[in-house]
């Protein structure tokens, strides 16, 4: 599904990945491979429409690129290697007379893992990458920076370095939202939601995960008052999308009102590539306008 869960924002410094025959050409080199026998894990990029889809790896509306790229783990159950594990041990050690050493046991999975990888399950993920070059920005659909850092990795073994940073600002974001919160600050269109965390700036201990909660009241002005900070908010945006802003300011839980979802089901089931394209655009459009509007917003608050 399209629908971006998750933003992590980058802001581009330079123009490199403006150009779609630089970013088609660093696709094309680091494509999707699945793993050998002895491979524990493989990413590369396929095609927004399908995997087996060679010819269309970037889809590119007005200025917004999506990219999409797959990543295969395999996956060996633990009480797997351990039976296994155990049991060369106990073979060996028989064969031996006596008991094995620590770095002979090391060895021995090392040959174990040799034995049962290629008979590993794996697991697919798959992950969308947009460039947004109207703003200047790359948004990673993943729900942590270790993630996003590996996806823009296989980008750079092409490119070299990449001129970008994580989307800041001057001021702690948890000091931003704590003063909008208890000064009770109106920035139509952006409503406050009814979750957030809090925590302690000085002391990081104490965190009170707030749900179904007026964030404006005064229960909440009391822990203001006692020096509580605001570390993740969820925001409304009234025209259809909300999300849980985090201190980092990575978008989290993001989503959409089902009229933004709806607005494309007069497109049929069977035209795919159609509906991925028509969803992208209102998609990106949502949300550019989102970040571009929430971010002058805090910066209000500054």
């Amino acid at each position: 599904m399209l629908w971006f869960k998750n933003a992590i924002i980058y802001q581009l410094n330079n123009d490199t990945l403006l150009n779609k025959d630089t970013i088609e050409k660093a696709v094309k080199s680091q494509l999707f491979t699945p793993c050998g026998n002895l491979d524990t894990t493989k990413i590369g990029w396929v095609s927004p429409y399908r995997d087996d889809n060679q010819d269309n790896l970037i889809i590119d509306i007005n200025g917004q690129y999506l990219l999409r790229i797959k990543k295969e783990t395999k996956i060996l159950p633990a009480p797997v290697i351990k039976q296994a594990l155990l049991e060369k041990i106990d073979k060996q050690e028989q064969t031996l007379s006596r008991k094995l050493t620590k770095n002979e046991k090391a060895t021995l999975k090392d040959e174990v893992m040799i034995d049962l990888m290629p008979r590993a399950f794996s697991k697919y993920n798959h992950y969308w990458l947009w460039i947004d070059t109207n703003n200047k920005r790359i948004i990673v659909d993943s729900s942590n920076f270790k993630q996003a850092e590996d996806i823009l990795a296989i980008l750079r073994k092409e490119l070299g370095a990449l001129a970008l940073t994580p989307l800041s600002i001057d001021k702690p974001l948890e000091q931003i939202l704590t003063t909008w919160a208890k000064e009770k600050l109106s920035f139509p269109p952006f409503i406050l939601g009814d979750q957030a965390e809090l925590k302690d700036p000085l002391e990081g201990n104490g965190i009170i995960s707030c749900k179904n909660q007026d964030i404006t009241s005064d229960e909440m002005l009391i822990h203001f008052d006692s020096g509580k900070w605001i570390t993740k908010m969820k925001i409304i945006d009234d025209r259809g999308v909300n999300f849980i802003v985090h201190s980092d300011l990575t978008l989290k839980r993001i989503k959409f009102d089902s009229i933004i979802l709806d607005e494309n089901e007069d497109i049929g089931s069977d035209e795919f590539d159609k509906r991925l394209e028509a969803d992208f655009i209102i998609m990106s459009n949502v949300l550019a306008n989102t970040i571009n509007e929430f971010t002058l917003v805090i910066n209000k608050i500054i």
